[in-house]
């Protein structure tokens, strides 16, 4: 095996056990939100989680991906890559994602997927108790799409706000504030969750049902971050 060959061996591997850790991260964010929740409403949460991570992985295969990192694109979108076969996948430094330069395309749609999924997963806890499933699902379509928008600027060379020296190591901006933005406007959207104000506009508190989950969740987050910050790097090497 060549020094070549080694590298992108091991930079796959590097990004695939790293993807893993911020998927499990899923499992992190749907424990704190049932903790912080009623009981009635843990069910439908444990649903939510589930239902938007594969949205969000359907809705990147197909359009996504091409937007964020697709090439022959200009500073706004990409543009290729869009429902990408199992050949374009496995391509390593080839268009039209010749910005994975050692790792095959599929590790790089792994990995960033499950980005796309933490910023939603963000969003849901301002939205929690008073958002039905399908507002879920078309909520999860449109910010899918917007995610890799920007995504695009800030993280692929001919992303405008890239051109303009823009540095986001692990996601601060392109996950998340776009995550926290979202969750504002869900917040603002919807309200206070019924029950939180009294008759005399006082608030009431509502406390979670479930502190074991609560703690449980932060754990798995804390363990999950691991990955998303070391698994940035997208390889074993830089340069």
């Amino acid at each position: 095996m060549s020094n070549q060959e080694l590298v992108i061996a091991a930079s796959t591997i590097w990004v695939v056990v790293a993807a893993i850790l911020v998927m499990f991260m899923q499992a992190g964010f749907a424990f704190l939100e049932a903790g912080l929740t009623r009981m009635k409403n843990v069910g439908h949460i444990a649903a939510k989680n589930v239902l938007v991570l594969g949205i969000a992985s359907i809705v990147y295969y197909l359009v996504g991906y091409g937007i964020a990192f697709g090439d022959g694109g200009n500073g706004l979108f990409g543009g290729g890559g869009f429902a990408p076969d199992a050949d374009t996948l496995l391509a390593i430094g080839a268009e039209p994602f010749s910005w994975f330069g050692t790792i095959p395309a599929a590790a790089g749609y792994f990995f960033q997927v499950v980005f796309a999924a933490v910023a939603l997963a963000i969003v849901w806890g301002a939205m929690a108790e008073r958002t039905r499933l399908w507002v879920y699902f078309a909520f999860g379509v449109v910010f899918t799409l917007v995610y890799s928008v920007v995504s695009h600027w800030i993280w692929h060379p001919d992303g405008w706000l890239f051109a303009k020296g823009m540095q986001d190591f692990a996601g601060s901006t392109v996950v998340h504030y776009q995550g926290a933005l979202a969750a504002l406007a869900g917040a603002l959207l919807l309200g206070p969750r019924i029950g939180k104000f009294g008759g005399d506009g006082k608030p009431n508190a509502i406390p979670g049902h479930n502190m074991a989950f609560t703690t449980l969740g932060v754990i798995i987050l804390w363990f999950g971050w691991f990955g998303f910050n070391a698994g940035s790097t997208l390889g074993v090497v830089s340069g």
